[in-house]
């Protein structure tokens, strides 16, 4: 049986493209009024990976498990750049970061509820207030970190070793 070549850095590297294709979102977390604190949805999102590295002290590398993530995200990325569609790459930024991030419990759930911080639900959501939009957003990023509630079990227990 042939072993898979692990290409480390490849996933990186799609995160470092992905995140330069969607420069625009500190532009419409700026000035929509239904994408305001967007930037925060995406750094409460992004606790669950965060605690996931420091529990396991390494990004991951198993190219079985985050491969598909990474080329799923330079497809869209690339799709969304050819047709201008930004919610394409908005999707392929959250691929990324769910491709480097470690494995954890629920990650998928994880990677569905980036939406939080996409433009994508302002647009979705323009029947409400901006603030209503904006206590969604953030409320759907708390959901995000409660349901992947595994890597904090993992931190908590570590920290009592």
């Amino acid at each position: 049986m042939k072993t898979p070549v692990v290409q480390p850095g490849v996933e990186w590297a799609v995160l470092a493209l992905c995140l330069w294709q969607s420069a625009d979102l500190a532009t419409a977390w700026q000035h929509s009024p239904f994408d305001r604190l967007g930037w925060l949805a995406l750094g409460i999102w992004l606790v669950p990976a965060l605690i996931a590295a420091f529990v396991q002290h390494l990004p991951s590398t198993s190219p079985a498990r985050t491969s598909w993530r990474a080329w799923t995200a330079l497809a869209l990325d690339l799709s969304g750049g050819l047709l201008g569609m930004h919610v394409l790459m908005h999707g392929a930024l959250a691929f990324a970061f769910a491709a480097v991030a470690p494995a954890f419990r629920r990650r998928n759930l994880w990677l569905l509820l980036a939406l939080c911080w996409m433009p994508a639900l302002g647009w979705l959501m323009r029947g409400l207030s901006p603030v209503g939009v904006v206590a969604l957003r953030l409320g759907l990023a708390s959901a995000a970190v409660w349901l992947s509630a595994g890597p904090v079990r993992l931190a908590r227990r570590a920290s009592f070793r």
